[in-house]
């Protein structure tokens, strides 16, 4: 799953449209473009009121104009894969270019790769990238049950 967790100065997306908006941009570059299911990709919007997020020296909420912090986790896919750490930067920065860069914010971002075997979803290890089975999940964009290549099935004889 890549895991987006935005933090942001007070008054930075407001309203649910806005926030939607950059869940469609953010799920289109990793569903559309990065063949994940959509059901993998999760965004969390985190205001931070005066005196709980600091930029240096600084209360963010003392800026000149707001701050956006992407903290971003991904397990699905690394760059193990395929994925180079350029196409990841791109991605990312289409998807923040309307809500965040345009708007003259400051930001920042980091991405973490997490080890799929520490991962689960819904009780389940997701399966490899790119099998059968994650195929089906992508195709059925929900959860389903699978013995073949799940390391939780396979037994040590």
């Amino acid at each position: 799953m890549p895991q987006w967790n935005v933090y942001h100065s007070e008054g930075v997306f407001k309203t649910a449209e806005e926030k939607k908006a950059l869940v469609q941009d953010v799920n289109n570059y990793y569903h559309v473009y990065g063949k994940l299911p959509a059901f993998y990709v999760v965004v969390n919007f985190l205001p931070m009121p005066a005196g709980t997020m600091f930029r240096g020296y600084d209360d963010v909420a003392d800026l000149d104009k707001p701050f956006v912090r992407l903290s971003i986790s991904h397990m699905a896919a690394h760059r193990s894969d395929g994925m180079s750490a350029e196409r990841f930067r791109r991605g990312i920065d289409g998807a923040i270019k309307k809500y965040i860069v345009e708007k003259g914010y400051y930001y920042e971002y980091s991405v973490v790769e997490e080890p799929r075997e520490m991962w689960k979803i819904d009780g389940i290890m997701p399966p490899p990238y790119g099998s059968e089975t994650f195929t089906k999940w992508n195709k059925e964009n929900k959860v389903s049950d699978y013995t073949e290549g799940n390391p939780e099935t396979q037994t040590n004889a």
